[in-house]
């Protein structure tokens, strides 16, 4: 179970590979705000988002989610997502350092897009020469990723190929 934040969710539009969250998760959830920002009419990924979302349970945004926004420093839809996850125990996926680092110092599990992509190449979903053209694409196509990262994870890719 999986509550889905749109640093996730767009880049993974814009490659093509939100089917990589659904054969990962069983039940991925997000909420009304994230929902809002990545179906923003004109945008690259956004016919791919509506169809994915359609069988996605969107959360109502929690009522404390402004009050902990402003507290933390994130957007509200930042802290609806951590809410959610939080609240029912289930595992955050991002692509934002200061969101992933606010959720974890709420007790919160989180994936980054990375961690989703080296789980699929470590259960033979996809093959690890598949997964680095997905993560050069990623970065092509614009998603945030230090060169450190983007070299770890490489490596990591490398062993399991």
């Amino acid at each position: 179970m999986v509550v889905a934040d749109s640093s996730a969710l767009i880049p993974l539009a814009w490659v093509g590979r939100l089917d990589l969250i659904s054969t990962t998760f069983d039940t991925i959830r997000t909420t009304e705000d994230v929902h809002d920002e990545v179906l923003t009419e004109g945008q690259r990924g956004t016919a791919a988002l509506d169809e994915f979302l359609a069988d996605v349970p969107v959360r109502e945004t929690p009522a404390r989610a402004e009050e902990v926004a402003s507290m933390e420093g994130l957007a509200v839809a930042d802290a609806s997502v951590i809410l959610v996850a939080e609240n029912t125990g289930e595992s955050l996926l991002a692509n934002d350092k200061g969101l992933i680092e606010v959720a974890r110092s709420h007790g919160v599990d989180c994936w980054w897009v990375t961690t989703l992509l080296l789980d699929r190449t470590k259960n033979g979903e996809v093959t690890a020469e598949e997964v680095t053209d997905i993560l050069y694409d990623l970065v092509n196509e614009g998603m945030n990723l230090q060169p450190r990262v983007y070299t770890q994870v490489e490596k990591r890719l490398r062993e399991l190929g």
